[in-house]
Order: structure tokens, then C-alpha cells, then sequence
């Protein structure tokens, strides 16, 4: 297992825990990002996912997929989870050549990117649902690192809000404000 597919199960997991703790009625809970309650925001992780899903299988460049139906998000999400991770568990496919994503060369190149995702939103779905966003702050700093020379494009793309400016010599209040996350948001 490489450390960029090690970093991002960790980071699948740990919205994979918020989401399993996510109360039945606040699926209609605001989140940091504006126009996502907290059904919209896993169904945006849901097409990510699913869409890196079929780049592993396919070993070309698929776009994200979102799920036909989000009557169950929680259920939704674990098909998609367990999707993921065993497309990314089959021999030769971290390997595989793109261009991909963020014109990663392999497979292994942008799940290394990709980690952000599923470790902002697990923020972001746990402050919308009243749960303690403990994040793993070496998983945090790896894809602080990562994100950093990327940030201008992921904003300007709309992948991300635009970075914000932050006090806090916390390397999760650094990683949320480059992402354009308010580390003090409040629903």
C-alpha cells in the first residue's frame, strides 16, 4: 500500500465516522459551503468518489458521478466507500498512467490530491451536524503540503472557496483557511 492510498483511507474513514454519527434529522443541517446542507455535501463526496471509482477501474479519465438517489445518505455512502476503496485495492492500479486529475500522472499521484476532499467535508459535515471534528493532524499537515502550491487554481476553479487569512499557528486552522473554511464557523 503507498502512503498516498494509506492518506486517503484515512481520510475516507474519517468521514465515513462522521457521516455513520450524523443524526436521521440533520441531513437538512447548513454546512460551511453555502449552497450544501449536510445531504448535498455527501452526495458531493459520493460523485468525487465515485468518480475517482472509475478512473481506477477504467485507468482513464472519468469525471464525477453523483448517485441517482440520496433517500438514504448513509447508505448511499457506504456503497460508494466500500466502491473506492476495493478499485483502489486491486493490483497494478496506483500505477496506472493518466493524465489524470489535476494532471496526476498515476492513480497513486491523484489519490495523493484527492485526500483533501474527503478530510475538508469531514470537517465541514461535522460542524453542520453538532459532532467534534477531531482531525488527525499529521493526515492535516500531509495534505497542507500537498495543497499549498495548488491553492490559487483550486480556488480559481471553484474547487475551493478562496483561501482565507488566519491568526492561528494551528496547522488544521491553516489547512481550513486555505481551503476557505472560517476554522470558527458555526451553523
Amino acid at each position: 500500500m503507498s502512503k498516498n492510498l494509506r492518506q486517503f483511507t484515512k481520510a475516507v474513514y474519517a468521514f465515513d465516522a462522521v457521516v455513520n454519527r450524523v443524526e436521521a434529522d440533520a441531513w437538512g443541517n447548513q454546512t460551511p459551503c453555502d449552497e450544501w446542507d449536510a445531504r448535498a455535501l455527501v452526495e458531493h463526496q459520493c460523485a468525487v468518489l465515485r468518480g475517482v471509482t472509475e478512473v481506477a477501474q477504467s485507468g482513464a479519465m472519468a469525471a464525477p458521478n453523483p448517485p441517482d438517489d440520496m433517500s438514504d445518505p448513509a447508505a448511499t455512502w457506504a456503497e460508494t466507500r466500500d466502491g473506492v476503496l476495493g478499485a483502489l485495492d486491486s493490483a497494478g492500479t496506483l500505477n496506472q498512467q493518466g493524465p489524470f486529475w489535476f494532471n496526476a500522472e498515476t492513480v497513486n499521484d491523484m489519490i495523493g490530491i484527492v485526500t483533501w476532499d474527503p478530510l475538508v467535508h469531514s470537517w465541514d459535515l461535522a460542524k453542520a451536524t453538532g459532532q467534534d471534528p477531531a482531525m488527525n493532524e499529521a493526515l492535516v499537515q500531509a495534505s497542507l503540503e500537498t495543497l499549498q502550491p495548488m491553492a490559487g487554481m483550486l480556488s480559481k476553479s471553484g474547487r475551493t472557496a478562496e483561501a482565507l487569512e488566519v491568526d492561528s499557528a494551528s496547522v488544521i486552522d491553516q489547512y481550513l483557511a486555505l481551503v476557505g473554511r472560517d476554522p470558527a464557523w458555526t451553523p
